[in-house]
C-alpha cells in the first residue's frame, strides 16, 4: 500500500472527472427503494452533464426509478501494474461516482436525441442513423437520462 491520503488521489479538474465518463465502456446504475439497495451494469453515454442509458421497457431497475429518482451511476477504468513480487501488485485505475436524478424520456425528440449520443460512443460515425423515422421501431425501449448534480472522480496511482 502506498499510503497515500484520499484527497491526493481526487481528480479535481472537471474536465478530468468528465473524460473518465466519456472513456469508460460499462456503468454501474445505483438505485434504493424501502431501504434496499440494487446496482446493475449497463452502457451508456455522458454528454453536457447527462448521462444517458436504455434498456427493456420494463423491470427493476424502472420501477426503482420511478419509485425513487435519485440515483447513484459509477464508472472505472483501469489497468494492471507490472509487479516485482506478490505484494507489489496494484491496478492503476481512474474512477468517477455521479449522483442525480432520472427520469424517462418521453419526448420523441429527447428520445431519439439521446439514442444518437448512446450509439455514437459505441458505433462511432452511425449516431445519424437514429431517425425520427427509426424510432417507431424503439417505441418500446426504454430511455433514461440522469441529470448529474454532483460528481466526484478518483485515480490511483495519485498524479
Amino acid at each position: 500500500m502506498t499510503g497515500l491520503r484520499r484527497a491526493e488521489k481526487e481528480i479535481t479538474d472537471r474536465a478530468e472527472v468528465e473524460a473518465v465518463l466519456e472513456e469508460a465502456e460499462v456503468g454501474r446504475l445505483g438505485t434504493s427503494v424501502d431501504g434496499r439497495p440494487y446496482v446493475v451494469p449497463l452502457n451508456f453515454a455522458y454528454q453536457g452533464g447527462k448521462i444517458y442509458f436504455h434498456g427493456a421497457g420494463e423491470g427493476k431497475k424502472l420501477r426503482d426509478i420511478a419509485e425513487n429518482p435519485q440515483v447513484c451511476f459509477e464508472v472505472d477504468t483501469a489497468e494492471k501494474m507490472p509487479a516485482e513480487g506478490p505484494c507489489d501488485y496494484s491496478y492503476r485505475y481512474r474512477s468517477v461516482i455521479a449522483t442525480g436524478k432520472a427520469r424517462m424520456l418521453h419526448d420523441i425528440d429527447e428520445r431519439t436525441d439521446a439514442l444518437r449520443v448512446i450509439v455514437e460512443k459505441y458505433a462511432e460515425g452511425k449516431g445519424a442513423e437514429i431517425t425520427l423515422e427509426r424510432m417507431e421501431r424503439f417505441a418500446t425501449l426504454a430511455v433514461v437520462e440522469i441529470e448529474v448534480e454532483e460528481m466526484t472522480g478518483k485515480q490511483s496511482p495519485a498524479p
